[in-house]
């Protein structure tokens, strides 16, 4: 005989993830519309950028019943070693950025969620992360014309 209560808790758990992507989702695209326009911006302004993101996640939210609908998996298991990763990592993250500019934090926070998420491949995690981290320093810069933090270490250099 098996208990309701799991699968009751389970159910308003993944309600409670659904609810809270579409609202981060909701939440970007307002800040998207309400960010001030450089003068120098064309068409494509750094606001479409987090209207974009916003977009994906209210589809995505929208899209999470029904794959939950659909699959029959086990019950996950909750792991709290990766989610404390992945909030160590963020702290680093943002202890960082101001320190030593966003290619170095980047690779922190990249590589960081890589292990929290199972990767096992240290060296080549730590140079997709610092691939990554060099493409969205060069796609703000150059594509968005926004500059990222360089950090205080190379500012006093």
């Amino acid at each position: 005989m098996t208990s309701t209560a799991p699968t009751t808790r389970r159910g308003a758990g993944q309600w409670t993830l659904t609810a809270l992507v579409i609202a981060i989702g909701c939440l970007l695209v307002i800040g998207g519309f309400r960010l001030p326009l450089p003068l120098n911006v064309g068409y494509l302004g750094p606001q479409w950028f987090p209207i974009g993101i916003g977009a994906v996640l209210i589809l995505l939210g929208c899209l999470l019943p029904l794959q939950r609908e659909r699959t029959e998996e086990p019950e996950p298991t909750d792991d709290w070693r990766a989610f404390g990763i992945v909030v160590a990592t963020l702290a680093a993250h943002v202890l960082l950025l101001s320190l030593v500019g966003w290619i170095p934090a980047g690779i922190v926070l990249f590589w960081g969620v890589a292990r929290a998420l199972g990767g096992r491949r240290g060296l080549f995690d730590l140079g997709v992360a610092a691939v990554f981290s060099c493409t969205v320093q060069f796609a703000f810069s150059a594509g968005l014309g926004i500059a990222l933090p360089v950090g205080a270490l190379l500012e006093v250099g």
